[in-house]
């Protein structure tokens, strides 16, 4: 996208520069017009102008002040002037600022086209060649952590410009682990990791080190980093929270960060032992928090040795206990955890896992093992899953506690939110987006307890209810023997014809087409 912001204090010319140029003919997105240089200076903070049209003389504040404040803020930005015969003192100054070049007043439509033509070549070449470097030291990232090729073999293969890097200076590898959050959509993770990357390889990074960085995965960030031999861990320190705070500000809430830092070596064969100790690092994050940074530990892994009666027990203490002594008893096994420090975090989400199974169960009559739709026992594992540290499964397993036992519903309350909840299915069955996640955050429940609250009050889960009425629906849009299959598809919220066919002779015994036909004959 190439975006054009023109400031001329003058409204006739900004207004033609705005409505009588074909700007997107030229290959220009958008145009955005201010009226003085303070304007556009608001303006740009908005979207990312990719040029910049300006005149020289304004009040408040002149175009050349203008030009160089936004080389300043968007170095990447072009810049051509609007000159008056009058400007010509100004021009040294332009040329100073790496101006693409400046129009005379009026302004000739050809010299325009032509002149604007080549500006849009010029960014596209360059976008093209940042890219080309992007994935190129991504390559060289992946290939000597995953394949463990010597990174001297790339030094031979590839200039300075790809590969900063030398061989003369000890290095580093640093880790950012990356937490998604569940309302980041699988096909946006591709685009905002392009983000990063190339924030990483063309922003001005404010750091004398020099690194190359690249994905390993869809959670791990790569960076690896030349040392300089005498840099002690307090400076390898620095680097990490610069970039951790840089990458940060750009996530716009799609993903928190923990970061991990290996130790120095001067080996080039051996960056995936050095991946493998920052990862381990950043996995930290679990205990400690994310939005750290984190070393090698020195000492010996811990281990948390599971009691195997502890199940047996918890069952016990939900048929007897008071909920406060459940949620101590939760604590305690939470600080006796923390005190381990066990690196296989997934025995740990596992542990939390059959306590909030066991909870569900116990508490109400709920199978979890065998609720009658596979698909709504998975949310129990994934809310487990996307919580990040040792604290939050804690806290979430508290909450599912205090909702089933400390706070029953009463029988009224009980009707009023199936009621509710029955309600927003109604009125969004239609979309596709409808899920047991946008359901849980309307009604402000956690997708487990949702679930099971749904099935132990109406004997159906949420799924099949919703099912149910999609196929109602779909059996009153039949009626109307000119709705085609994919359309009636779409209106009852289903993206695939055939799945909705599938599923309409489940529930009915008869094809979409079959019923329609029964019904036609029969009336």
């Amino acid at each position: 996208m190439i975006n054009l912001m023109i400031v001329d204090d003058e409204e006739t010319t900004r207004n033609s520069l705005m409505e009588l140029v074909p700007w997107s003919d030229w290959g220009i997105t958008e145009a955005h017009s201010a009226e003085n240089g303070i304007a556009a200076l608001a303006l740009a903070e908005k979207f990312k102008p990719s040029i910049l049209l300006t005149d020289i003389r304004m009040p408040k504040m002149n175009g050349i002040e203008l030009a160089q404040r936004f080389r300043n803020l968007y170095p990447e930005c072009e810049i051509v002037f609007l000159s008056g015969f009058s400007d010509k003192e100004y021009l040294k100054s332009a040329i100073q600022l790496h101006a693409v070049d400046y129009l005379d007043k009026p302004v000739d439509m050809e010299q325009l086209k032509t002149l604007f033509i080549a500006v849009v070549k010029k960014i596209e070449h360059a976008a093209t060649q940042k890219v080309d470097i992007q994935y190129r030291r991504e390559e060289i990232v992946v290939d000597v952590i995953c394949n463990k090729t010597d990174l001297s073999v790339w030094m031979d293969r590839v200039d300075s410009g790809i590969l900063p890097l030398t061989a003369s200076e000890p290095f580093r590898v640093y880790t950012f682990l990356f937490n998604w959050s569940s309302a980041t959509a699988e096909d946006e993770k591709p685009l905002i990791k392009q983000r990063i990357l190339h924030l990483l390889n063309h922003a001005p990074s404010n750091t004398d080190l020099r690194y190359i960085a690249g994905f390993v995965g869809d959670r791990c960030l790569a960076i690896i980093a030349n040392d300089a031999a005498a840099v002690q861990q307090a400076k390898a320190d620095a680097f990490a929270r610069h970039m951790l705070d840089w990458i940060q500000e750009a996530s716009q809430g799609n993903y928190s960060l923990s970061a991990g830092c290996s130790d120095q070596t001067v080996r080039t064969d051996a960056f995936s032992l050095s991946y493998k100790a920052a990862t381990e690092a950043a996995r930290r994050q679990f205990y400690a928090g994310t939005n750290r940074i984190y070393f090698p530990n020195a000492a010996a892994p811990g281990c948390y040795d599971l009691d195997k009666g502890v199940y047996n027990r918890f069952k016990k203490m939900l048929r007897s206990d008071p909920p406060e002594a459940i949620i101590d008893y939760v604590n305690q096994l939470t600080e006796a955890i923390a005190g381990a420090e066990d690196p296989d975090m997934n025995k740990i989400r596992n542990l939390y896992f059959n306590h909030l199974r066991i909870l569900f169960e116990v508490t109400m009559q709920w199978d979890a093992a065998d609720s009658g739709d596979e698909q709504e026992t998975t949310y129990m594992w994934r809310e487990i899953d996307t919580r990040i540290t040792l604290n939050e499964l804690a806290a979430f397993l508290r909450s599912n506690i205090e909702m089933t036992m400390m706070k029953p519903e009463s029988k009224a309350g009980g009707i009023e939110k199936i009621d509710e909840i029955k309600k927003y299915i109604a009125s969004h069955y239609d979309s596709n987006q409808l899920s047991i996640q946008t359901i849980a955050q309307h009604t402000y429940l956690s997708q487990t307890y949702l679930c099971a609250f749904f099935k132990k009050s109406t004997g159906r889960t949420l799924n099949e209810f919703i099912t149910a009425l999609r196929i109602e629906k779909a059996k009153g849009l039949l009626q109307d023997r000119n709705k085609k299959l994919y359309d009636i598809t779409t209106e009852i919220g289903l993206t695939d014809t055939n799945y909705f066919s599938t599923l309409f002779k489940k529930y009915t015994g008869s094809t979409p087409s079959e019923y329609r036909m029964k019904q036609l004959y029969e009336s």
